[in-house]
């Protein structure tokens, strides 16, 4: 589509004017040349009138032919005059050749009170000719001897025509006079135009077109940005106005840039306080990884003491006899079951705390899909047991092996056990299914998608989210019936990333819960966000 033709608003008045000025100037000269063409044609239309009418009162005899002896000598004859004289029963004859008789007689049948009719000739010596036509009738012929009524008629005509008076004239002044008069029309029009199309052009230039050639050179100062220029015109009409209503804009203008620069310089400043805080959060996190780390490494080893003697202890215990073992047993029961907790507690925060400081390494490997999900089972199973809960595999038919970190891999699928063992009912099922995502085919890398479901009371929707926060379960009360530190969730999540996949959960109120983790079978960066929004 091609671009439109732009035109200024100069050009477009200066045209616009013009051409009315030109369209008014020539429909009035069109009128006026009308009114004197006509007033041209009456001269001879009167002097053939008059002509007719000392012929009609017996002033005058006509005579029949131009070139007859008593034309001789008469200017009238021979300037181009040619008068005849013919009954009616003559011209009635003649009008069926001469179609000027022939309009003439129509003319006078249409309307019994018109004795003429004159209309423009043929063009003679370069000079226009006129007919004229002067009917006499019955009521005129006074003393002339009267001819009968060469027309039939239907109803007697009471004023029948007697006579034609024909004459034929060519009048070089009316020619004369029309020429001069187009010369005449033509000055004055072209006089007319320019004088009017000057005096628009003033006014539209001066008045009008001026006053919107400032205020474009002032936007253009604007644009440029320059807001101190002012609009100063004083026309005293609505361009004033418009230039008040300009400047008035401008100082809004400059009034929000000032308040925006402001703004700025304060956002300015809140930003690089915020940076120097967020360098030293950034420090501190660090450290508190460092130092988490570190202590709990120091932990761990003095809790493995712990628990290596609170198990020797215990089998002293079990082979004793004495009336104390029983009591002691258990004590040595508790100290066992307490410090394993605390061990894992210490664990999760030393694994969170690697990932946090960037220390978490991969150990990529050919891992077996089938063989893990077994092992899983097998692992976990004696737990399950304990609570009543049956462990199910569901693996696709030649699933093939996975590039990843088969350690990492277990420990999230792990958590994922132990969360729907802790949360199933006595007589339930927890299941572990593995297969190639379908959804993912077409993105250039297989997925493996493994899921463990469970039937639990399931999580409400609001809830979701929260469940990977650190340290956050959804029963949060101090009498829930659950323990645990609220970690394993978080560092799966955290672990899934490093991975190079993703966590999804798929739970209703009363339909228990399904984390499904997604990850490349060939192992490649992380690349996408770890948990999706529901």
């Amino acid at each position: 589509m091609s671009k439109r033709i732009r035109i200024s608003l100069a050009n477009k008045c200066q045209l616009l004017f013009g051409l009315g000025v030109v369209l008014i100037v020539t429909a009035a000269l069109f009128v006026v040349a009308m009114r004197m063409n006509h007033l041209a044609e009456e001269g001879p239309r009167q002097r053939a009138r008059d002509l007719a009418a000392l012929w009609v009162s017996g002033h005058i005899e006509l005579v029949e032919e131009v070139g007859s002896p008593e034309a001789r000598g008469n200017p009238e004859v021979e300037a181009g005059l040619r008068v005849e004289v013919l009954t009616a029963i003559e011209a009635a004859a003649r009008a069926e050749e001469d179609p000027f008789l022939r309009s003439a007689f129509e003319h006078f049948d249409s309307a019994e009170d018109t004795s003429e009719y004159f209309a423009p000739g043929p063009m003679r010596n370069r000079n226009r000719s006129y007919e004229y036509v002067r009917a006499v009738r019955l009521s005129e012929m006074g003393d002339r001897d009267p001819v009968t009524q060469p027309v039939d008629s239907e109803e007697p005509n009471s004023d029948p025509v007697e006579k034609l008076i024909l004459i034929q004239l060519v009048d070089e002044q009316a020619s004369r006079q029309r020429t001069q008069n187009w010369i005449y029309l033509i000055a004055a029009g072209l006089t007319a135009g320019l004088f009017a199309i000057a005096a628009f052009w003033f006014i539209t230039t001066r008045l009008v077109l001026s006053p919107v050639r400032v205020l474009r050179g002032y936007a253009e100062k604007v644009s440029g940005g320059d807001l101190n220029i002012r609009s100063d015109i004083n026309t005293g009409d609505e361009f004033e106005q418009l230039s008040d209503m300009f400047n008035a804009m401008l100082d809004t203008v400059r009034s929000t840039q000032d308040r925006l620069t402001s703004a700025n310089k304060s956002l300015d400043l809140k930003l690089g306080e915020l940076a120097e805080s967020n360098v030293a959060l950034y420090e501190a996190n660090q450290i508190k990884g460092e130092f988490l780390a570190n202590v709990s490494h120091e932990l761990r080893t003095p809790l493995n003491s712990i628990i290596g003697f609170a198990e020797v202890l215990q089998e002293t215990l079990a082979n004793s006899e004495a009336p104390q073992a029983e009591k002691h047993n258990r004590y040595a029961s508790n100290i066992i079951l307490s410090s394993r907790r605390l061990l894992d507690l210490i664990n999760d925060l030393l694994d969170l705390a690697k990932i946090e400081a960037g220390r978490a390494e991969l150990r990529l490997a050919t891992v077996s899909v089938k063989d893990t999900a077994e092992g899983l089972a097998n692992l976990i199973r004696p737990q399950a047991e304990k609570r009543g809960v049956s462990i199910k595999i569901k693996v696709q038919p030649n699933l093939p092996a996975a590039e990843t970190d088969a350690g990492k891999l277990q420990q999230i699928l792990f958590n994922f056990l132990s969360n729907a063992i802790k949360f199933s009912p006595a007589e339930g099922t927890v299941t572990l299914s593995a297969e190639v995502g379908e959804q993912h085919v077409g993105k250039g890398v297989a997925r493996l998608r493994m899921s463990v479901k469970d039937e639990g009371p399931g999580i409400a929707p609001e809830d979701q989210q929260r469940v990977f926060e650190k340290f956050s379960q959804v029963d949060s009360s101090e009498t829930r019936e659950h323990g645990g530190t609220g970690l394993g969730l978080t560092i799966s999540k955290e672990l899934a990333l490093l991975l190079g996949g993703e966590i999804h959960l798929d739970s209703a109120p009363g339909e228990g819960a399904t984390f499904t983790l997604t990850i490349p079978l060939i192992y490649q960066p992380p690349s996408a966000p770890l948990m999706p929004e529901a």
